[in-house]
């Protein structure tokens, strides 16, 4: 299979790829959604895009810029630059998240094997250190992961169609491999490549991981109890087509970033669809979510806009952070220390 050069940066590339990506579609803005702020607006121009967004325990936000860029968003909304990851030539960083150590980890990948780009990276937050935690398979292209509280770390991988299982020590292996999660060469919701299981999230007190699939469209659980754990489907839709992150709120409610139709979307238990919010502005390319875990912010919403559909389509772009109010609190993101109330 041909692999192409990643650069989000680059006009070049983004030149390249714009025929590939620009059946995206843009929604109608939802006369019913829920009012939306722009919490940081981000120059696309200086590479300024954000692929995910997670919390700590402090009210803290931290997002990630394909660029390499760590930053943190303080209680108060102001921001903080933490790090910047030594990414190799071609890499982008994707997925991050606190662990249990109170360490940031963040995932990067590549669309060609060389130089290998699939790391898992450790930040620390308070130096902006960074070490390479972990080393994955260079074809692979590893990019959402999820925290167990003795430190175990999963983390999806669309390219392969697996589910790593990474140790505290770094060492890799597939936890789980299967045909669901396998993208869909013949309508990939970027045409650039076909992108299967993606978004992550842990349910029902850390037994249950949730992820998604962006091609079809497609929800899944994996119980984690089973003696031989294997991925079920909750719903596959049309309308979930271009899942990207996911997160679930108090009640069992997964939020459902759908990057490529500028959507928020719901799915309830029974696999029910809800369109929560849709339309660009404000949304552009939503990729990841993270609930607000402080005060009354733990009913907000926040919203990495990735942009990425606009920018390589060679249209304006306006990537951020922006946020939306909420029903319920979120789930908290450490698998063992979640609280099914």
């Amino acid at each position: 299979m041909r692999r192409f050069k990643w650069s989000f940066v680059g006009v070049a590339s983004a030149a390249l790829l714009a025929a590939a990506v620009g059946r995206a579609g843009h929604a109608a803005a939802n006369p019913g959604s829920p009012p939306v702020t722009t919490v940081v607006a981000l120059d696309p121009a200086a590479g300024e895009l954000p692929e995910s967004i997670t919390s700590d325990g402090h009210g803290n936000l931290y997002f990630s810029l394909v660029s390499g860029s760590v930053r943190r968003i303080n209680p108060d909304h102001s921001v903080v630059q933490i790090a910047t990851v030594p990414l190799p030539a071609g890499a982008s960083l994707t997925g991050i998240k606190v662990g249990p150590d109170g360490f940031i980890y963040a995932c990067s990948d590549s669309f060609s094997p060389t130089p290998d780009g699939a790391f898992v990276w450790r930040i620390s937050p308070a130096t902006g250190a960074v070490t390479q935690f972990a080393s994955l398979d260079a074809n692979g292209f590893p990019n959402d992961l999820a925290f167990t509280e003795d430190g175990t770390l999963f983390v999806t991988d669309p390219f392969l169609g697996v589910l790593w299982k990474i140790d505290g020590a770094g060492h890799a292996t597939v936890f789980l491999s299967d045909p669901l999660f396998a993208g869909n060469p013949a309508a990939p919701a970027f045409a650039v490549h076909p992108f299967g299981v993606d978004g992550i999230a842990f349910a029902k007190g850390g037994h249950e991981l949730v992820v998604s699939n962006v091609d079809f469209g497609r929800v899944m659980r994996i119980d984690l109890d089973d003696e031989a754990p294997r991925a079920r489907v909750l719903v596959e839709d049309l309308r979930l087509q271009g899942v990207d992150g996911i997160a679930i709120d108090r009640r069992g409610t997964i939020y459902a970033a759908v990057n490529t139709h500028n959507r928020i979307a719901t799915i309830d238990k029974h696999g029910r669809i809800e369109i929560l919010a849709e339309g660009a502005p404000p949304f552009d390319s939503p990729a990841s979510f993270a609930f607000g875990t402080a005060g009354n912010d733990k009913k907000t919403l926040y919203v990495a806009n990735f942009a990425i559909v606009n920018v390589l389509g060679g249209q304006p772009a306006h990537p951020g952070i922006v946020s939306l109010p909420v029903q319920t609190p979120g789930l908290p993101l450490i698998g063992d220390e979640i609280d099914d109330d």
